[in-house]
């Protein structure tokens, strides 16, 4: 089986106007999309109801297609076949946090797209801002099936605490053992801020779920929780606050490149 649970870190450090820096433990759930059915029923604990210890409902993804009664999966190839010009045929992986008590929200969920001959061909991220809770999708297309260095403009307001002139510069390590993504912000020649999320995978089963949601209980409202503590933080240090500029919709999408080979830089908060 494809699916996994992932436990490990995330840290994010800020270089400048204020320096700032934290790192929590988090759990999260690498799914493929298609192994639905085994997955759904490891336990009652796993449920459609909203208010139960974790749920699924596609709905919580790519909404303005799954609420049209797409499935996920075929939302995420619609979404990489119109920035691409071709939509992968194979299986779609998802690395996200599940609803959880009744919340649902992610800071990014990553949607690894595998054309039929199980060959990652695209990643597709779908992001979330706060406090506003839109959305915004970059796709960034894979050479050789090696996730390797992207880099891509800035085209979604995410933080009060960034401005929109910058550039993401990503980097992605994915294996049978780990889950790695680092992300580093670059505005006018200088790296300001970067991320990173180090996940350790396990096989999904019921008792490893089980012991997932006693390690994580609020999975959901800790990320929220924590989004705003750091914002506080942000503001006791008198970081800038930027205005927030006009949502691009649902469906609007970023284009990423295949970054220099010259480069080799090291979810904003």
């Amino acid at each position: 089986m494809n699916s996994s649970l992932c436990h490990g870190w995330v840290s994010h450090r800020r270089l400048t106007p204020r320096h700032h820096a934290f790192r929590y433990r988090v759990g999260m759930f690498y799914l493929d999309l298609d192994e639905q059915t085994h997955w759904r029923g490891l336990s009652r604990w796993l449920a459609r109801s909203r208010l139960a210890p974790l749920c699924w409902r596609e709905t919580d993804y790519l909404p303005a297609l799954t609420a049209r009664g797409i499935p996920l999966a075929h939302a995420a190839r619609q979404l990489v076949g119109q920035a691409t010009g071709h939509a992968p045929q194979g299986a779609v992986h998802l690395l996200t946090q599940l609803r959880c008590w009744g919340l649902s929200f992610n800071p990014v969920s990553v949607y690894f797209c595998h054309d039929r001959d199980g060959h990652l061909v695209a990643i597709l991220l779908e992001v979330r801002n706060t406090p506003w809770r839109q959305r915004h999708h970059y796709v960034l297309p894979v050479q050789d099936g090696q996730p390797d260095a992207f880099s891509l403009a800035k085209a979604f307001h995410v933080s009060p605490f960034m401005p929109l002139d910058m550039d993401y510069r990503l980097r992605f390590v994915l294996d049978g053992q780990r889950v790695h993504v680092h992300m580093a912000n670059w505005r006018e020649g200088h790296k300001v801020f970067e991320a990173h999320l180090a996940l350790r995978r396990e096989p999904l089963d019921r008792p490893a779920l089980h012991r997932y949601i006693l390690s994580f209980p609020w999975m959901s409202l800790r990320t929220v929780s924590a989004i705003y503590w750091q914002a506080l933080r942000l503001l006791l240090k008198r970081t800038p606050v930027y205005n927030h500029t006009a949502s691009q919709g649902d469906l609007s999408l970023g284009h990423a490149s295949k970054e220099p080979d010259h480069v080799r830089p090291h979810t904003e908060r």
